[in-house]
């Protein structure tokens, strides 16, 4: 499979007073299209941070993040706008919905920061979403009258409704019971098997062997990179 995205001695530091914090160390990593990928480490070893490059919300010090053929770690701070608003959906751990809008309208909202005008073809994409999601009969409740894994399935719909190239995770079931977590990830698989990429941060073992692959982390390097497939499968 041809790659969707390329880190290339991907240098990130944090700076504080005069103090260099060197948080990720020449990372070189290639994720294919269609893969299913959990990033994993202890705190401090850089996934999140990492997470947060690919998801175009912090820049690389020095390095290429390339997504497709494209170089943005380059681009300016209204084209990063760009792609994460048309390439890039987001998964987070507390939801990130707002409690005074509905589901539908909730998926609606990277549309609504895309510029497009929202009309009936789009609530019916947005419906269509929830109902994928298991939510048919929640389309008009707000996040307060949902459980937590109500919400998060409202996350994923939302992460979904502007067709991405590539889906971030940042602990998607961290705030879930085990339950709940393991609905959430079997329809994490099953947009992956329909194509999707997904890339994850975990710090649970059992969750990340919902992936394909599993890349480790400790102190800014890749400590292991392993297939998981056999039981990614299963």
């Amino acid at each position: 499979m041809p790659a969707i995205v390329r880190v290339v001695d991907l240098v990130k530091n944090y700076y504080m007073g005069t103090q260099t914090v060197n948080v990720l160390k020449g990372l070189n990593l290639t994720f294919e299209e269609g893969d299913f990928v959990a990033l994993m480490g202890p705190s401090g070893s850089g996934k999140s941070t990492l997470l947060n490059v690919l998801g175009c919300l912090d820049r690389p010090t020095s390095g290429a993040y390339y997504l497709g053929d494209v170089n943005v770690a380059q681009m300016g701070d209204d084209q990063l706008s760009e792609v994460r608003s048309t390439y890039l959906g987001f998964i987070f751990q507390s939801y990130n919905l707002l409690p005074q809008y509905t589901v539908v309208e909730n998926i609606e909202l990277p549309l609504l920061y895309q510029g497009i005008k929202l009309d009936e073809a789009t609530k019916e994409r947005c419906v269509k979403l929830a109902e994928m999601v298991g939510l048919s009969d929640r389309l008009d409740h707000r996040p307060l009258q949902l459980s937590g894994g109500q919400q998060q399935r409202v996350a994923i719909a939302r992460s979904l409704v502007n067709d991405p190239h590539l889906i971030l995770g940042d602990e998607p079931t961290g705030n879930l019971d085990t339950k709940t977590s393991v609905e959430i990830m079997q329809m994490l698989r099953t947009l992956n098997r329909s194509g999707k990429t997904i890339i994850m941060v975990t710090h649970e073992n059992d969750i990340a062997e919902w992936a394909r692959r599993v890349i480790r982390l400790r102190d800014g390097r890749v400590e292991s990179d392993t297939r998981n497939d056999n039981r990614a499968t299963a």
